[in-house]
């Protein structure tokens, strides 16, 4: 049979040696990509390890599972309340899940690289946000003019990977993909302690201001009690999320200990935030710890199963001259003054359809770097991963999905960090081995490569929708503690966190056998301090309403300015150290004080790797080191 690219017409990868490829082939990397999984379909099913269906393999897949549910449905449930708030009720809770666990089901069915998690991310909540802004602004219904923003966006996508534009990402280099998942996790660390430490040092929510309980008659006392109420929640609170923090941290570093024998250390490493979310919700139902907390659980809807957030179709009418789908909510939450200003529901406009073309340009810069650094990140070479990526294939069905996102009136979402890379670890086995100077290393020997834990686990955050009840017993600590967690398991392998911690440690004390130590130190703090500029920019325009929505060209700008402006600066040799080409060693190690993972490099498969076939059936059986 002859292989997909042949049937196209098209010319295979690498056929033509040192030749560059052409953007004309229309189609043809999407080709490439679909010749190299389609054979690989059936072994993502049905093996482990590509040959054989293995007891330990299946074990790995249900922890990683339910790992995955955990590090998706918890972020999840804090986006979807802050679309909540953010929309005046038009998006939600419902609508988050319903993306999350649908796009995720739909890419572990017919994605390329199944490893990589989609998901709604938090610059997607401050996206829609932005655009929810912006559709008052210009007088649209909001619904249906982000539908046609996703709907562009997505035809965009889906033009970006026809055309082969998806190998710029190829210029993505450890300098930004740094920078990027740097970003990401201060970003949940952010969340997490501005929702725990507000409440205490600015006295926010504390005030009662709800209707007094009948026969009250000093309400001055009331309103004191209530706040001290509060008070003692707002600490209760905090003190769940620095335990669930703890013991995230403890059982996810569980193979270093000593106590238990390596299968029991491994067990509770795979299960570290199940493991830990379920003991101190456990303990959040102690009497005393209860009557602290009050109703400081999880907020979330009714369970309302797979209806949104308010009463509309799910398919929204998209034509020019459409109504406001929710023209009934926002009277109903309007003022008197201002519902009388709104009798008459907003209409889409023709103009208004083509306006929604700038916020979709905004949004595809978004997705092609955001999900193509988590797919990268997803697909480390320290991983030892065998089957060959699909960047362009898995582009296209991005945008597919977005487009049917817009279709439904759902925020849109996409690769996952640090989601998707904890998930390739979760389903990864390793071992410690000691690096010298007293410090350790993971060495990863090889990775379940399946499609069933990132099914398994969309379908749960799908399913959610009908157990609400259930993740409301969570205390709202537990959540920030995981959210803590998330962010300080995505500092892992992360060459900026670990150069910053040299930045502080004692001269004397830097190791010096990692490459970056054999350059001029000013240079090494000069380069660090480059990308810890980069991420305090993004940061900082990510919070701004109204400009927020451009802070995906800042992150688009990294890899210009990784080109031809730090070049100016540093030499070859100083670049090499700093930002190591593709295909440089792994095997550094962990600079003490720092994150345990090697530092990512963005990667192509290599040539062994990319044999579908051959390499997975001529390769000798490897035993699971553990």
């Amino acid at each position: 049979s002859k292989p997909v690219w042949r049937v196209l017409g098209m010319e295979a990868e690498g056929e033509k040696k040192g030749r560059r490829r052409r953007c004309s082939a229309v189609g043809k990397d999407v080709a490439a990509d679909l010749n190299g999984r389609i054979p690989l379909y059936k072994s993502d099913w049905l093996t482990t390890d590509g040959r054989h269906c293995r007891r330990s393999g299946v074990f790995k897949i249900a922890s990683a599972s339910l790992f995955s549910y955990i590090s998706s449905i918890l972020p999840a449930i804090v986006i979807g309340n802050i679309l909540d708030d953010q929309t005046d009720g038009q998006l939600g809770l419902p609508e988050v899940l319903i993306s999350t666990g649908g796009m995720g089901v739909v890419w572990a069915l017919v994605g390329g690289q199944p490893l990589c998690i989609i998901g709604v991310t938090m610059p997607v909540a401050i996206f829609t946000s932005v655009c929810y802004k912006l559709a008052e602004a210009l007088d649209a219904p909001f619904l249906p003019w982000l539908g046609w923003v996703c709907i562009f966006s997505g035809l965009m996508h889906i033009a970006l990977a026809i055309f082969g534009a998806v190998h710029f990402v190829n210029k993505t280099t450890a300098f930004s993909c740094e920078i990027f998942g740097f970003f990401i996790s201060v970003t949940y660390i952010w969340d997490a302690l501005v929702a725990l430490l507000d409440p205490i040092i600015t006295g926010k929510d504390l005030d009662f201001d709800g209707t007094y309980p009948p026969g009250t008659n000093d309400t001055v006392a009331y309103d004191e009690l209530y706040k001290t109420q509060q008070r003692g929640a707002a600490f209760t609170n905090l003190a769940l999320a620095g335990g669930t923090y703890v013991l995230c941290m403890a059982f996810h570093r569980a193979q270093r200990w000593r106590l238990f024998t390596p299968g029991v250390r491994v067990l509770l490493a795979d299960y570290a935030a199940a493991l830990s979310l379920g003991v101190l919700t456990a303990l959040s139902y102690i009497p005393v710890v209860d009557d602290a907390i009050g109703d400081k659980r999880l907020d979330v809807p009714d369970d309302n199963g797979l209806n949104p957030s308010f009463d509309r179709s799910w398919p929204v009418d998209l034509s020019a001259g459409a109504e406001d789908p929710a023209a009934e909510l926002i009277v109903e939450s309007a003022s008197n003054a201002t519902a009388a200003a709104l009798e008459e529901p907003l209409v889409l406009e023709a103009w208004q359809i083509a306006a929604s073309i700038l916020p979709a340009l905004m949004l595809t810069a978004l997705f092609f770097f955001d999900h193509n650094v988590s797919s990268k990140l997803a697909q480390d070479p320290k991983f030892k991963l065998r089957k060959p990526t699909a960047y362009h294939w898995d582009f296209s069905v991005l945008g597919l999905e977005v487009l049917l996102c817009g279709l439904f009136a759902v925020p849109p979402g996409n690769g996952l960090i640090p989601q998707a890379p904890l998930h390739t670890r979760a389903l990864a086995n390793c071992k410690i081995e000691a690096a010298g100077n007293g410090q350790t290393r993971e060495v990863f020997s090889d990775v379940v490569e399946t499609r069933w834990s990132n099914l398994l686990q969309s379908l749960g955050v799908l399913l959610s929708v009908f157990a609400l009840p259930a993740l409301a017993c969570i205390p709202s600590g537990c959540l920030d503690g995981t959210f803590l967690f998330l962010g300080m398991a995505g500092f892992g392998g992360n060459g900026l966190w670990e150069r910053s911690w040299l930045v502080l440690t004692q001269p004397s004390l830097r190791p010096d056998n990692v490459p970056y130590m054999r350059i001029p130190w000013r240079k090494t703090r000069l380069y660090t301090v480059i990308q810890l500029a980069f991420v305090i920019c993004v940061f900082i325009l990510a919070k701004l309403p109204f400009v927020a929505v451009l802070f995906p060209l800042l992150i688009a700008v990294l890899i210009p300015f990784r080109m031809y402006a730090l070049p100016r600066w540093f030499t070859q040799e100083e670049l090499d150290a700093l930002d190591p080409p593709e295909d440089a060693s792994d095997t550094q190690p962990v600079v003490a004080g720092a994150a345990e993972e090697t530092s990512p490099v963005p990667h192509t498969r290599s040539k062994e790797q990319k044999a579908p076939l051959r390499a997975l059936d001529s390769a000798p059986e490897q035993s699971l080191e553990i």
